[in-house]
Protein backbone atom coordinates (compact mmCIF):
# COMPACT_ATOMS: atom_id res chain seq x y z
CA UNK A 1 0.00 0.00 0.00
CA UNK A 2 0.95 3.57 -0.21
CA UNK A 3 2.85 5.43 2.90
CA UNK A 4 -0.56 7.24 3.28
CA UNK A 5 -3.85 6.22 2.32
CA UNK A 6 -7.36 8.43 2.74
CA UNK A 7 -10.16 6.19 3.37
CA UNK A 8 -13.13 8.31 3.97
CA UNK A 9 -14.44 11.59 4.17
CA UNK A 10 -17.84 12.46 5.40
CA UNK A 11 -19.99 15.72 5.49
CA UNK A 12 -21.79 17.03 8.42
CA UNK A 13 -24.78 18.47 7.53
CA UNK A 14 -25.80 22.33 8.93
CA UNK A 15 -25.97 22.95 12.50
CA UNK A 16 -27.17 25.58 15.24
CA UNK A 17 -23.35 26.51 15.43
CA UNK A 18 -23.06 26.26 11.41
CA UNK A 19 -25.49 27.78 8.54
CA UNK A 20 -23.11 25.65 5.97
CA UNK A 21 -19.67 24.51 5.53
CA UNK A 22 -17.71 21.39 3.01
CA UNK A 23 -14.61 19.79 3.35
CA UNK A 24 -12.97 20.27 -0.40
CA UNK A 25 -10.16 17.92 0.29
CA UNK A 26 -9.00 15.60 0.69
CA UNK A 27 -10.76 13.19 -1.74
CA UNK A 28 -11.41 9.52 -0.15
CA UNK A 29 -9.32 7.44 -2.22
CA UNK A 30 -6.25 9.82 -1.86
CA UNK A 31 -3.10 7.44 -2.17
CA UNK A 32 0.29 9.47 -0.75
CA UNK A 33 3.98 8.60 -0.47
CA UNK A 34 4.23 11.21 1.91
CA UNK A 35 3.43 11.35 5.22
CA UNK A 36 1.27 14.50 4.75
CA UNK A 37 -2.12 15.34 2.96
CA UNK A 38 -3.77 18.45 2.13
CA UNK A 39 -7.08 19.71 3.85
CA UNK A 40 -9.53 22.68 2.35
CA UNK A 41 -12.82 23.97 2.65
CA UNK A 42 -14.67 26.68 3.96
CA UNK A 43 -17.43 27.50 7.06
CA UNK A 44 -19.89 30.16 7.75
CA UNK A 45 -21.20 30.27 11.40
CA UNK A 46 -24.80 30.38 11.81
CA UNK A 47 -24.71 33.06 14.48
CA UNK A 48 -21.39 34.21 15.06
CA UNK A 49 -18.51 34.08 12.37
CA UNK A 50 -16.26 30.98 11.85
CA UNK A 51 -12.89 32.43 12.88
CA UNK A 52 -10.69 29.03 12.25
CA UNK A 53 -10.91 25.01 11.95
CA UNK A 54 -9.17 22.47 14.05
CA UNK A 55 -8.61 18.90 12.80
CA UNK A 56 -8.84 16.72 16.62
CA UNK A 57 -7.87 13.09 16.84
CA UNK A 58 -10.26 11.70 20.04
CA UNK A 59 -8.51 14.49 22.32
CA UNK A 60 -5.85 16.07 20.86
CA UNK A 61 -5.88 19.37 18.84
CA UNK A 62 -3.45 18.00 16.07
CA UNK A 63 -3.82 21.07 14.09
CA UNK A 64 -5.31 24.79 14.31
CA UNK A 65 -5.92 26.50 11.08
CA UNK A 66 -7.34 29.95 10.59
CA UNK A 67 -9.66 30.81 7.91
CA UNK A 68 -7.93 33.34 5.23
CA UNK A 69 -8.70 31.91 1.84
CA UNK A 70 -10.67 34.18 0.19
CA UNK A 71 -13.84 32.20 -1.11
CA UNK A 72 -16.20 34.27 -4.01
CA UNK A 73 -17.96 31.07 -4.85
CA UNK A 74 -19.29 31.07 -1.14
CA UNK A 75 -20.12 34.73 -0.92
CA UNK A 76 -22.17 34.53 -4.09
CA UNK A 77 -24.20 31.53 -2.92
CA UNK A 78 -24.32 33.00 0.55
CA UNK A 79 -24.59 37.04 0.50
CA UNK A 80 -23.23 38.72 3.60
CA UNK A 81 -20.53 35.48 3.81
CA UNK A 82 -17.23 37.32 5.15
CA UNK A 83 -14.62 37.17 2.41
CA UNK A 84 -12.25 35.07 3.94
CA UNK A 85 -14.66 32.00 4.83
CA UNK A 86 -12.34 29.28 3.08
CA UNK A 87 -9.37 27.54 4.92
CA UNK A 88 -6.23 25.59 3.63
CA UNK A 89 -3.35 23.27 5.12
CA UNK A 90 -1.11 20.67 5.20
CA UNK A 91 -1.65 17.86 7.76
CA UNK A 92 1.08 15.95 9.06
CA UNK A 93 0.46 12.11 10.02
CA UNK A 94 3.43 11.40 12.19
CA UNK A 95 1.78 11.51 15.66
CA UNK A 96 -1.49 9.88 14.38
CA UNK A 97 -2.47 6.04 15.15
CA UNK A 98 -1.77 4.17 11.95
CA UNK A 99 -5.66 4.02 11.47
CA UNK A 100 -7.52 7.38 12.14
CA UNK A 101 -10.16 9.39 12.29
CA UNK A 102 -9.95 13.22 12.22
CA UNK A 103 -13.13 15.57 13.31
CA UNK A 104 -12.47 18.49 11.33
CA UNK A 105 -14.74 21.46 13.42
CA UNK A 106 -14.88 24.81 12.97
CA UNK A 107 -14.46 27.38 15.94
CA UNK A 108 -16.69 30.77 16.03
CA UNK A 109 -16.39 33.80 17.53
CA UNK A 110 -18.48 33.35 20.66
CA UNK A 111 -16.06 30.49 21.12
CA UNK A 112 -18.38 27.67 20.25
CA UNK A 113 -18.28 25.06 17.46
CA UNK A 114 -19.60 23.21 14.82
CA UNK A 115 -18.73 19.77 12.73
CA UNK A 116 -17.60 20.38 9.60
CA UNK A 117 -16.92 16.54 8.95
CA UNK A 118 -14.34 14.08 9.56
CA UNK A 119 -11.20 12.54 7.48
CA UNK A 120 -10.43 8.88 7.72
CA UNK A 121 -7.39 7.20 6.46
CA UNK A 122 -4.30 5.04 6.97
CA UNK A 123 -0.91 5.49 7.34
CA UNK A 124 2.52 3.00 7.00
CA UNK A 125 4.93 3.59 9.75
CA UNK A 126 8.31 5.77 8.66
CA UNK A 127 10.92 3.32 8.78
CA UNK A 128 15.23 4.11 8.90
CA UNK A 129 18.48 2.62 7.83
CA UNK A 130 18.99 3.34 11.35
CA UNK A 131 20.00 -0.16 14.04
CA UNK A 132 19.88 0.82 16.90
CA UNK A 133 21.97 -1.59 19.30
CA UNK A 134 19.66 -0.72 22.18
CA UNK A 135 15.92 -1.19 22.48
CA UNK A 136 13.60 1.16 23.47
CA UNK A 137 11.59 0.63 26.92
CA UNK A 138 8.46 2.68 27.52
CA UNK A 139 7.12 3.16 30.61
CA UNK A 140 3.51 4.93 29.57
CA UNK A 141 2.40 6.35 32.35
CA UNK A 142 0.72 9.66 34.70
CA UNK A 143 2.28 10.74 37.52
CA UNK A 144 1.82 9.95 40.92
CA UNK A 145 1.23 6.51 39.55
CA UNK A 146 4.14 4.43 40.70
CA UNK A 147 6.79 5.17 37.92
CA UNK A 148 9.58 6.00 39.78
CA UNK A 149 8.83 2.62 41.47
CA UNK A 150 9.00 0.75 38.51
CA UNK A 151 12.00 2.41 36.52
CA UNK A 152 13.97 1.75 40.44
CA UNK A 153 13.24 -1.67 39.94
CA UNK A 154 14.35 -1.63 36.07
CA UNK A 155 17.30 -0.02 36.70
CA UNK A 156 18.61 -2.22 38.74
CA UNK A 157 18.61 -5.23 36.18
CA UNK A 158 22.05 -5.07 34.50
CA UNK A 159 20.40 -5.47 30.89
CA UNK A 160 18.20 -2.26 31.29
CA UNK A 161 19.39 1.12 30.95
CA UNK A 162 18.36 3.90 32.45
CA UNK A 163 20.48 7.15 33.50
CA UNK A 164 20.36 6.63 37.56
CA UNK A 165 19.41 9.84 38.90
CA UNK A 166 16.64 10.07 41.14
CA UNK A 167 13.44 9.70 40.44
CA UNK A 168 14.40 9.19 36.91
CA UNK A 169 13.08 11.65 34.72
CA UNK A 170 16.27 12.94 32.32
CA UNK A 171 14.20 11.82 29.24
CA UNK A 172 16.73 11.98 25.94
CA UNK A 173 14.15 9.98 24.16
CA UNK A 174 11.23 11.80 24.29
CA UNK A 175 12.99 14.91 23.52
CA UNK A 176 14.36 13.54 20.54
CA UNK A 177 11.38 12.01 19.64
CA UNK A 178 9.61 15.18 20.29
CA UNK A 179 11.98 17.30 18.24
CA UNK A 180 11.05 14.68 15.18
CA UNK A 181 7.30 15.55 15.70
CA UNK A 182 7.94 19.05 15.47
CA UNK A 183 10.10 19.21 12.88
CA UNK A 184 8.29 16.83 10.77
CA UNK A 185 5.05 18.83 10.73
CA UNK A 186 3.88 20.96 7.79
CA UNK A 187 4.21 24.61 8.63
CA UNK A 188 1.82 26.86 10.66
CA UNK A 189 2.56 30.40 10.49
CA UNK A 190 -0.09 31.47 12.88
CA UNK A 191 1.58 29.55 15.90
CA UNK A 192 4.65 27.91 15.17
CA UNK A 193 7.70 29.48 13.63
CA UNK A 194 7.05 32.79 10.19
CA UNK A 195 9.21 32.98 7.58
CA UNK A 196 9.45 37.09 8.79
CA UNK A 197 10.82 35.94 12.21
CA UNK A 198 12.36 32.91 12.62
CA UNK A 199 16.17 33.94 13.23
CA UNK A 200 15.13 35.93 16.12
CA UNK A 201 13.11 33.40 18.00
CA UNK A 202 16.38 31.48 19.46
CA UNK A 203 14.57 30.28 22.57
CA UNK A 204 13.02 28.11 19.97
CA UNK A 205 13.01 25.52 17.04
CA UNK A 206 8.91 25.36 15.44
CA UNK A 207 7.60 23.88 12.36
CA UNK A 208 9.65 23.82 9.76
CA UNK A 209 8.34 27.69 8.10
CA UNK A 210 8.71 26.66 4.27
CA UNK A 211 6.99 23.61 4.42
CA UNK A 212 3.94 24.41 2.65
CA UNK A 213 2.62 26.58 -0.40
CA UNK A 214 4.26 27.51 -2.80
CA UNK A 215 6.98 25.66 -2.38
CA UNK A 216 5.04 22.71 -2.30
CA UNK A 217 3.32 23.45 -5.62
CA UNK A 218 6.14 21.42 -6.61
CA UNK A 219 5.32 17.62 -6.03
CA UNK A 220 9.04 17.02 -5.83
CA UNK A 221 9.39 18.77 -3.00
CA UNK A 222 6.15 18.08 -1.07
CA UNK A 223 7.65 14.91 -1.32
CA UNK A 224 11.00 16.01 -0.04
CA UNK A 225 9.40 17.57 2.73
CA UNK A 226 6.45 14.85 3.55
CA UNK A 227 8.88 11.87 3.44
CA UNK A 228 12.87 12.02 2.57
CA UNK A 229 13.39 14.96 4.99
CA UNK A 230 11.02 13.38 7.66
CA UNK A 231 13.05 9.84 7.16
CA UNK A 232 16.51 11.71 7.56
CA UNK A 233 15.30 13.43 10.69
CA UNK A 234 14.15 10.09 12.22
CA UNK A 235 17.36 8.51 11.68
CA UNK A 236 19.42 11.79 13.26
CA UNK A 237 16.73 11.34 16.47
CA UNK A 238 17.42 7.46 16.34
CA UNK A 239 21.41 7.90 16.43
CA UNK A 240 21.25 10.70 19.43
CA UNK A 241 19.01 8.54 21.23
CA UNK A 242 21.25 5.51 21.05
CA UNK A 243 24.67 7.47 21.47
CA UNK A 244 23.54 8.82 24.77
CA UNK A 245 21.95 5.30 26.25
CA UNK A 246 25.48 3.53 24.92
CA UNK A 247 27.61 5.93 26.57
CA UNK A 248 25.26 5.62 29.96
CA UNK A 249 25.74 1.94 29.45
CA UNK A 250 29.31 2.37 29.81
CA UNK A 251 29.37 4.64 32.57
CA UNK A 252 27.32 2.29 34.56
CA UNK A 253 29.14 -0.22 33.68
CA UNK A 254 26.68 -2.53 31.92
CA UNK A 255 28.56 -4.17 28.91
CA UNK A 256 25.10 -6.76 28.91
CA UNK A 257 22.51 -3.95 28.37
CA UNK A 258 19.80 -4.45 25.62
CA UNK A 259 17.14 -2.05 26.67
CA UNK A 260 17.00 1.47 27.66
CA UNK A 261 14.08 2.79 29.92
CA UNK A 262 12.45 6.01 30.05
CA UNK A 263 9.31 7.24 31.50
CA UNK A 264 6.58 8.52 28.69
CA UNK A 265 2.98 10.38 28.97
CA UNK A 266 -0.25 8.44 26.97
CA UNK A 267 0.32 11.34 23.94
CA UNK A 268 2.01 10.62 20.32
CA UNK A 269 5.23 9.83 20.96
CA UNK A 270 5.23 6.19 22.03
CA UNK A 271 3.42 6.05 18.78
CA UNK A 272 5.78 7.11 16.84
CA UNK A 273 8.55 5.16 19.11
CA UNK A 274 6.53 2.36 17.66
CA UNK A 275 7.16 3.44 14.25
CA UNK A 276 10.85 3.37 14.41
CA UNK A 277 11.48 0.61 17.03
CA UNK A 278 9.44 -2.08 15.24
CA UNK A 279 10.86 -4.19 18.37
CA UNK A 280 10.26 -1.74 21.13
CA UNK A 281 8.81 -2.45 23.81
CA UNK A 282 6.15 -0.90 26.60
CA UNK A 283 5.05 -1.02 29.94
CA UNK A 284 1.25 0.45 30.57
CA UNK A 285 1.27 1.18 34.33
CA UNK A 286 -2.14 2.38 35.25
CA UNK A 287 -3.18 2.81 39.37
CA UNK A 288 -6.88 3.65 40.99
CA UNK A 289 -7.24 7.29 39.64
CA UNK A 290 -8.40 8.15 43.03
CA UNK A 291 -5.19 7.46 45.14
CA UNK A 292 -3.62 9.32 42.49
CA UNK A 293 -6.00 12.46 42.84
CA UNK A 294 -5.26 11.93 47.25
CA UNK A 295 -1.49 11.03 46.43
CA UNK A 296 -1.27 14.73 44.10
CA UNK A 297 -3.05 17.11 46.76
CA UNK A 298 -0.65 15.36 49.92
CA UNK A 299 2.52 15.65 47.65
CA UNK A 300 1.34 19.50 46.74
CA UNK A 301 0.67 19.96 50.48
CA UNK A 302 4.33 18.30 51.61
CA UNK A 303 6.36 19.94 49.09
CA UNK A 304 4.47 23.43 49.41
CA UNK A 305 3.56 23.38 45.21
CA UNK A 306 0.68 23.27 42.67
CA UNK A 307 1.81 20.21 40.53
CA UNK A 308 0.87 17.32 38.22
CA UNK A 309 -1.38 19.66 36.44
CA UNK A 310 -3.48 21.25 39.53
CA UNK A 311 -2.41 24.34 38.92
CA UNK A 312 -4.09 25.12 35.47
CA UNK A 313 -7.61 24.25 36.84
CA UNK A 314 -9.57 26.76 39.85
CA UNK A 315 -11.16 23.54 41.63
CA UNK A 316 -10.21 20.17 42.95
CA UNK A 317 -13.67 19.17 41.12
CA UNK A 318 -12.44 20.61 37.77
CA UNK A 319 -8.99 18.82 38.02
CA UNK A 320 -10.69 15.11 39.35
CA UNK A 321 -12.22 15.52 35.35
CA UNK A 322 -8.62 16.72 33.83
CA UNK A 323 -7.22 13.07 35.53
CA UNK A 324 -10.44 11.17 34.47
CA UNK A 325 -9.78 12.02 31.16
CA UNK A 326 -6.21 11.30 31.12
CA UNK A 327 -7.41 8.40 32.66
CA UNK A 328 -8.95 7.53 29.77
CA UNK A 329 -5.90 8.71 27.41
CA UNK A 330 -3.93 6.19 29.16
CA UNK A 331 -6.61 3.45 28.79
CA UNK A 332 -7.31 4.07 25.21
CA UNK A 333 -3.13 4.08 24.36
CA UNK A 334 -2.80 0.36 26.31
CA UNK A 335 -6.07 -0.55 23.92
CA UNK A 336 -4.59 0.84 20.77
CA UNK A 337 -1.20 -1.09 21.52
CA UNK A 338 -2.30 -4.01 23.73
CA UNK A 339 -0.90 -6.57 21.25
CA UNK A 340 2.76 -5.37 21.88
CA UNK A 341 1.70 -3.84 25.48
CA UNK A 342 2.17 -5.08 29.08
CA UNK A 343 -0.62 -4.06 31.59
CA UNK A 344 0.79 -3.68 35.06
CA UNK A 345 -1.11 -2.62 37.88
CA UNK A 346 0.68 -0.11 41.06
CA UNK A 347 -1.11 -2.29 43.62
CA UNK A 348 0.15 -5.89 42.59
CA UNK A 349 3.77 -3.69 42.07
CA UNK A 350 3.67 -2.61 45.13
CA UNK A 351 2.29 -5.87 46.95
CA UNK A 352 3.70 -8.12 44.73
CA UNK A 353 7.00 -7.10 43.13
CA UNK A 354 8.73 -10.69 42.56
CA UNK A 355 5.38 -12.13 41.20
CA UNK A 356 5.26 -8.62 38.88
CA UNK A 357 8.80 -8.46 38.12
CA UNK A 358 8.63 -12.17 36.62
CA UNK A 359 5.68 -11.29 34.74
CA UNK A 360 7.94 -8.44 32.93
CA UNK A 361 10.82 -10.11 32.76
CA UNK A 362 9.04 -12.75 30.72
CA UNK A 363 7.82 -10.34 28.57
CA UNK A 364 10.90 -8.48 28.27
CA UNK A 365 12.49 -11.71 27.54
CA UNK A 366 14.96 -10.95 30.15
CA UNK A 367 16.90 -13.22 32.79
CA UNK A 368 15.14 -13.76 36.15
CA UNK A 369 17.54 -15.05 38.57
CA UNK A 370 16.61 -14.68 42.10
CA UNK A 371 19.48 -13.20 43.06
CA UNK A 372 18.95 -10.57 40.47
CA UNK A 373 15.30 -9.90 41.60
CA UNK A 374 16.71 -9.68 45.40
CA UNK A 375 18.95 -7.41 44.26
CA UNK A 376 16.41 -4.93 42.34
CA UNK A 377 13.41 -5.26 45.22
CA UNK A 378 15.87 -3.80 47.58
CA UNK A 379 17.15 -1.20 45.56
CA UNK A 380 13.82 0.28 44.87
CA UNK A 381 12.72 -0.20 48.26
CA UNK A 382 15.32 0.88 50.27
CA UNK A 383 16.27 3.88 47.88
CA UNK A 384 18.05 6.64 49.82
CA UNK A 385 15.62 9.14 48.12
CA UNK A 386 12.37 7.24 48.46
CA UNK A 387 10.98 8.73 51.74
CA UNK A 388 11.00 12.63 50.04
CA UNK A 389 9.21 11.27 47.16
CA UNK A 390 6.52 9.40 49.04
CA UNK A 391 3.61 10.42 50.79
CA UNK A 392 2.14 7.95 53.45
CA UNK A 393 4.30 5.94 55.53
CA UNK A 394 4.14 2.64 53.43
CA UNK A 395 2.52 0.70 50.52
CA UNK A 396 -0.38 -0.88 52.62
CA UNK A 397 -1.55 3.00 53.41
CA UNK A 398 -1.10 4.04 49.80
CA UNK A 399 -3.62 1.54 48.19
CA UNK A 400 -7.28 2.46 48.74
CA UNK A 401 -6.12 5.81 50.70
CA UNK A 402 -9.03 7.44 48.92
CA UNK A 403 -11.36 5.77 51.03
CA UNK A 404 -9.62 7.80 53.72
CA UNK A 405 -8.13 10.67 52.30
CA UNK A 406 -10.50 11.89 49.31
CA UNK A 407 -13.11 14.92 50.31
CA UNK A 408 -16.51 13.77 50.39
CA UNK A 409 -17.79 16.84 48.09
CA UNK A 410 -15.15 15.30 45.73
CA UNK A 411 -16.57 11.86 45.91
CA UNK A 412 -20.42 12.28 43.27
CA UNK A 413 -17.63 13.93 40.91
CA UNK A 414 -15.49 11.58 40.97
CA UNK A 415 -17.41 8.62 40.99
CA UNK A 416 -19.31 10.15 37.72
CA UNK A 417 -15.69 10.75 36.14
CA UNK A 418 -13.63 8.10 36.96
CA UNK A 419 -16.20 4.45 37.24
CA UNK A 420 -16.38 3.89 33.95
CA UNK A 421 -12.57 3.73 33.13
CA UNK A 422 -11.71 2.20 36.74
CA UNK A 423 -14.59 -0.51 35.75
CA UNK A 424 -12.59 -1.47 32.53
CA UNK A 425 -9.80 -1.82 34.63
CA UNK A 426 -11.06 -3.67 37.10
CA UNK A 427 -11.28 -1.39 40.13
CA UNK A 428 -14.10 -1.43 42.64
CA UNK A 429 -16.69 1.76 41.92
CA UNK A 430 -16.16 4.60 44.37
Amino acid sequence: MALLEITEVSQAPPSEALLASYLDSPAPGTALERTTFEVGGWALGRHSEAESVELVAGHELIRAVPLWVERPDVAAVHPGAPAASGFWSLCGTLPLEREFRLEVRAVLADGTRGVIGSIAGRREPIRTSFQPQLEPLLVTSLGRTGTTLLMSLLAAHPAVVAHRNYPYEIFPARYWLHALRVLAEPADHTHSSHPSNFTEEIWRVGYNPFHTAPATHAPELMDLFGRSYVERLARFCQESIDDFYRTTAALQEQPGAELFVEKFQPDALPRIARDLYPGMKEIVLVRDFRDLICSVFAFNEKRGTVDFGRDGFQSDAEYARYVASRGRQLLDAWKSRRDRAELVRYEDLATEPVATLKRIFAYLELEDDPAIVEKMTAAAFDHPDASGHRTTAGVDESIGRWKRDLPPALRPVVGESLDPVLAELGYEPT
